[in-house]
């Protein structure tokens, strides 16, 4: 029963409007209908014409600050892919050419290894002022 009276308010609020769009309608064009407010005397209105732009393109301002975004964006991935895929062998050292041979801990902030690079054997010693080369002989 609620939705049949909600109906039924529904129906005649569109009643109304309609009338009213129709009474207007009347009055817009200039005749004299006992419910308009305009009278014979004064002249009809011409109903409002709006402009309608073009549609915006990408000729104007927005296309010099596209491509700065594109090349901003292909900068971050450029630094992304060089962070995670270091290159290898660009100092002469590949996968093989360096060897730990051994390696000894004196303390616990000083050790001491025994690297192997081609032909030569170096011992570096660690500590907590930096690295030091031990010995650096060639092997040949």
């Amino acid at each position: 029963m609620n939705a049949m009276t909600g109906m039924k308010y529904a129906f005649a609020l569109m009643l109304c409007i309609h009338s009213i769009s129709v009474a207007a309608g009347d009055c817009v064009a200039g005749a004299s209908a006992p419910g308009c407010a305009i009278s014979a005397s004064e002249p009809a209105r011409a109903r409002l014409q709006f402009r309608r732009d073009p549609p915006a393109t990408s000729a104007g301002l927005l296309g010099p600050y596209e491509m700065l975004g594109g090349l901003a964006l292909i900068g971050a991935a450029a630094c992304w892919w060089r962070l995670r895929h270091p290159r290898f062998g660009q100092a002469g050292l590949g996968t093989g050419d360096l060897r730990l041979v051994s390696k000894c801990r004196l303390s616990a902030k000083s050790t001491v290894y025994v690297v192997q690079h081609r032909d030569r054997e170096i011992m570096l010693a660690e500590s907590e002022h930096g690295i030091t080369v031990v010995r650096d002989e060639s092997k040949a």
